[in-house]
């Protein structure tokens, strides 16, 4: 079960309204200071992550473990996103997804990678 943020008790599920079913998978609220948390469905977040993004992210699980690939692998899966439909189109590179195995295309760069310790 969740924990608050605020004073660290246990959240306990709350009902959805009819508009709040459309974008929230879960609802809680605290019992003891009533903070409410709501999760926003997965299909909306990785949406919102590939759109809105100034880099590349997978378009099927929104991560961005992504490399670029010389040329598309007949093995691994391609994705049937629009957008990356389009891209395919335009030319766009293709990119790898490493935690799912997806290709995608896309002309954004992926993220810069943080340097090790």
């Amino acid at each position: 079960m969740p924990l608050c943020p605020q004073c660290g008790s246990d959240l306990i599920r709350r009902h959805r309204t009819l508009l709040q079913k459309i974008a929230y998978s879960d609802a809680f609220q605290c019992k003891k200071c009533g903070f409410r948390r709501r999760v926003v469905y997965r299909f909306f977040r990785v949406n919102a992550t590939v759109f809105f993004s100034r880099y590349t992210h997978c378009v099927r699980c929104g991560t961005a473990r992504v490399h670029r690939s010389a040329k598309a692998d007949r093995i691994d899966s391609v994705s049937k996103h629009v957008v990356s439909m389009v891209q395919r189109m335009s030319g766009a590179p293709v990119y790898r997804c490493i935690a799912c195995r997806l290709q995608y295309y896309d002309w954004r760069p992926p993220p810069p990678r943080a340097p090790p310790d």
